[in-house]
């Protein structure tokens, strides 16, 4: 994941302790992210005693899952032993059988977890089938932490809508482009290359009409040369509250899914092709869009470029997670493009909270990241308690 902490490399003997080998686990899997959704991201560790068997993660969907990985890596060395997962192992068949099958098959004897998989499939039900076939289950280790992994894949089965995170690259005052509606660069090569791999990271790319038509951004993670995903890079959307787009240029004719929504029809979201090559989206809200997607198998949305969708967006209380980059400048003017525009709240108290953050370099420029919050406003948190993503 983004800026992660990476858990050291572990080769040999050492003190067993439940947090680092969950905290290992966690490590291994990160290493899925941008290519395993709409599942989640699971690492597995197999050990015994104070000795590492072996590892696995989920490489990516469709692929074995992390359970799988790590016990056809041990082979016979798996009898006996336990088994470190950040989520409950799957009880259902999908794409890949029920890893809790696989798991009492090779003989581990207990499962260390991080917590329940939200997804109705499992929710329990994979806990319940390995204590039935005699192994030992404890969950709730590091559950802040697993929790914060799969945050996306959390959303989606807790409120049926896709986990939102909005990237700005912005000025030290707050703006997105000149007066002019000048835009180009104001972040540097280093912050763009992260703006990529946040891209590459999510299933979905979107951008506002407006921003669209100025600047024709691709919204592809071109610049990152890591491995593509087995389905393609990341859809996009472009929204659209006159329904009046008509040029979508070469991106149609890309690798991925492209979509255009249509905000304030009165009917719930529907979609039908084009014979341009995209898929036309008609939605009441931002709220039932994004809840179409979900249902369409999108955890996690990138929202990217746009004022006026940014503020939309946190107007209805829909942006989950910030990426503010600043450069060291100052663009100045009252007409200059402010990086979140919409109503806005009427009183300072009752702005919205970003109260687990950190603050981190890329060369010249800063990045904010922050979490939502729905609580009061506190001092001193940081997404370290969580484990960076």
């Amino acid at each position: 994941m983004i800026e992660g902490w990476q858990a050291p490399k572990v080769t040999g003997a050492f003190f067993m302790d439940k947090e680092k080998i969950m905290e290992r686990a966690l490590a291994l899997a990160r290493r899925g992210a941008g290519r395993v959704s709409p599942n989640p991201m699971v690492g597995a560790v197999i050990f015994k005693g104070a000795t590492i068997i072996s590892e696995g993660y989920h490489h990516y969907f469709g692929g074995d899952h992390a359970e799988l990985d790590a016990l056809k890596k041990a082979g016979k060395r798996a009898e006996g032993a336990s088994m470190a997962v950040n989520l409950e192992p799957c009880s259902h068949s999908g794409k890949t059988p029920p890893c809790v099958e696989s798991i009492v098959r090779y003989g581990i004897k207990e499962v260390l977890a991080g917590g329940r998989d939200p997804n109705p499939l499992v929710a329990g039900k994979g806990f319940a089938y390995l204590r039935r076939h005699g192994v030992r289950v404890q969950s709730g280790i590091m559950k802040e932490a697993c929790a914060f992994l799969n945050r996306a894949f959390i959303s989606v089965h807790s409120r049926k809508r896709p986990w939102v995170v909005l990237k700005e690259g912005l000025s030290l005052d707050g703006r997105i482009a000149s007066y002019t509606g000048n835009s180009k660069w104001i972040t540097n090569p280093k912050a763009r290359l992260f703006a990529h791999r946040l891209r590459y990271e999510s299933d979905m790319v979107m951008a506002g009409a407006g921003t669209f038509r100025k600047d024709r951004p691709s919204l592809l993670p071109y610049l990152i040369k890591a491995a593509r995903h087995p389905l393609g890079y990341p859809a996009r959307c472009v929204v659209s509250k006159s329904g009046l787009f008509k040029t979508c240029g070469k991106l149609v004719d890309s690798e991925s899914p492209f979509f255009i929504a249509h905000i304030a029809v009165k009917r719930p979201a529907s979609a039908e092709n084009s014979k341009s090559g995209h898929e036309r989206i008609y939605s009441k809200n931002l709220n039932n869009l994004l809840e179409f997607f979900a249902e369409k198998g999108y955890n996690q949305i990138l929202i990217e470029g746009g004022g006026g969708l940014a503020g939309s967006l946190f107007d209805a209380g829909l942006v989950d997670e910030i990426y503010f980059i600043y450069a060291p400048i100052v663009i100045g003017g009252k007409n200059a493009v402010a990086a979140v525009a919409g109503r806005g709240q009427e009183l300072v108290k009752n702005a919205v909270v970003f109260s687990e953050n950190r603050i981190f370099a890329l060369d010249d420029n800063f990045v904010f990241h922050g979490i939502r919050t729905t609580g009061k406003r506190k001092k001193g948190t940081s997404l370290g308690k969580r484990g960076r993503p």
